[in-house]
């Protein structure tokens, strides 16, 4: 038995390498087939012969070897296996492409050609639709060369571009996307790009922007004058554009949003605003807590009221119409009962009972002087109106009610143009202010 023993040790000591090196010519023939199989690319025949050749040349050289090196084998793929089937292996496991035709070149710049049923593109309309996502993921989709030029001269972050027309791709600074993923696409299917504007020929995918981050050049667009817009809960994604490019071509300081209004970021609110997020800050989600902290302690901040009225012969006294309240033309919420305003931070609006603070407010028409050293207005969005806790902001800082008198019987205008007008009103009596200083 002892013998025996012995000697089936020293036959397994023989044989175990053979055997081992055979079973891994099994494993590389299931190999081939399972890439030929994902691939399609690759004979049949071809890859199982180079297989047989690699195994017998192995077993001989094992053969000549076998009593020199009795070491202790582990199995390894072997050195000469078919390049082809390495190759496929590689594309495969890191999903990357390996033949030019997956690759083009612009100008030195090299970007990639999507597939079809690439997932990154339902990820990017995903990214435009949902401002939640946009949230979590910190990313904005900026639609067209001119939108993304202006985030880039902003100083945006710029991830990935996407573009259709390689015309399209070279409008944009090419300097500035060194170390972006550009990726060509067809945009021909309308069931993936129908949130998205296709006519750009050119998407980019951008770090959600911070205005503290952003740079605005004085330069191009201007010395800014000290005033400040508040839009309060402006839900319509065509109001707060309209009121962004006003905010923007009235060379405001900036822009502050109160929580409700529309996401700034909204493909909508983008293409109406034509890149005025990136012509002066824009600070959103604000509570009205937060907003003083915004805005210089010496800023006066002023309401837009809206309300229909009657003008009298001097043309100078202001007398509503008494037959609506208030909150039947939009413009400030009404509240059947008395309520209470809770602030966090500032002990003078806690406990004042708002439902009077309205009628407090001195009013006074648009072009009557009410500008300061930094002056602060307030526009209300046509749904909701001005909210209580702008009233009581404007009555703290000793501010009024701005009114635009119309003809009798039109009730009110456009939020948006409303801002219009008392922005580059309060441009002009600024600016006239800054003159007479000089002088």
């Amino acid at each position: 038995m002892a013998t025996r023993s012995v000697s089936m040790r020293f036959l397994c000591t023989i044989f175990q390498p053979v055997l081992t090196l055979r079973c891994h010519g099994v494993n590389i023939r299931r190999y081939v087939r399972k890439r030929i199989y994902v691939s399609g690319s690759i004979s049949v025949k071809e890859s199982i012969e180079n297989s047989k050749q690699v195994v017998s040349q192995n077993e001989h050289l094992l053969q000549d070897n076998i009593f020199r090196t009795p070491k202790k084998y582990s199995i390894h793929r072997p050195d000469n296996i078919s390049d082809t089937v390495l190759a496929r292996e590689n594309v495969i496991n890191n999903h990357q492409p390996t033949t030019s035709s997956r690759f083009g070149e612009v100008d030195g710049l090299l970007y990639e050609k999507a597939q079809p049923g690439d997932k990154s593109l339902t990820r990017l309309v995903n990214i435009a639709r949902s401002k939640k996502l946009r949230e979590q993921q910190g990313r904005v989709v900026l639609e067209g060369k001119h939108l993304i030029r202006s985030a880039l001269d902003a100083g945006a972050i710029v991830q990935t571009v996407y573009f259709s027309s390689v015309d399209a791709l070279r409008e944009l600074p090419l300097d500035k996307l060194g170390h972006t993923s550009i990726v060509k696409v067809r945009m021909e299917d309308p069931k993936i790009w129908s949130d998205l504007d296709i006519s750009k020929n050119i998407i980019a995918i951008f770090k959600r922007p911070e205005a503290s981050h952003l740079t605005f050049s004085e330069e191009k667009y201007g010395k800014p004058v000290p005033l400040t817009l508040i839009c309060d809960n402006v839900r319509d994604p065509g109001n707060l554009a309209a009121v962004l490019r006003s905010a923007a071509a009235a060379g405001c300081h900036s822009v502050l949003l109160t929580k409700g209004c529309v996401d700034v970021w909204e493909p909508k609110v983008l293409r109406a605003a034509m890149g005025a997020q990136f012509r002066l800050p824009v600070i959103p989600n604000l509570t009205w807590s937060e907003i003083p902290s915004h805005l210089p302690k010496t800023a006066t901040i002023h309401v837009a009221d809206n309300c229909s009225t009657t003008l009298t012969e001097d043309n100078n006294t202001v007398n509503p119409q008494q037959q609506k309240k208030h909150s039947d033309y939009g413009w400030v919420r009404g509240h059947q009962y008395p309520r209470k305003v809770k602030c966090e931070d500032d002990d003078d609006f806690c406990g004042f009972e708002d439902y009077d603070s309205g009628k407090s407010l001195e009013t006074q028409y648009y072009y009557i002087d009410w500008v300061a050293r930094h002056t602060g207005l307030v526009i209300g969005g046509e749904s909701q109106g001005l909210s209580q806790e702008a009233l009581l902001l404007a009555k703290r800082t000793c501010g009024r009610r701005l009114l635009i008198p119309m003809v009798y019987g039109v009730d009110s205008l456009n939020s948006a143009m409303a801002a219009s007008i008392l922005l580059f009103e309060g441009r002009k009596q600024l600016l006239s202010l800054a003159e007479k200083i000089r002088s």
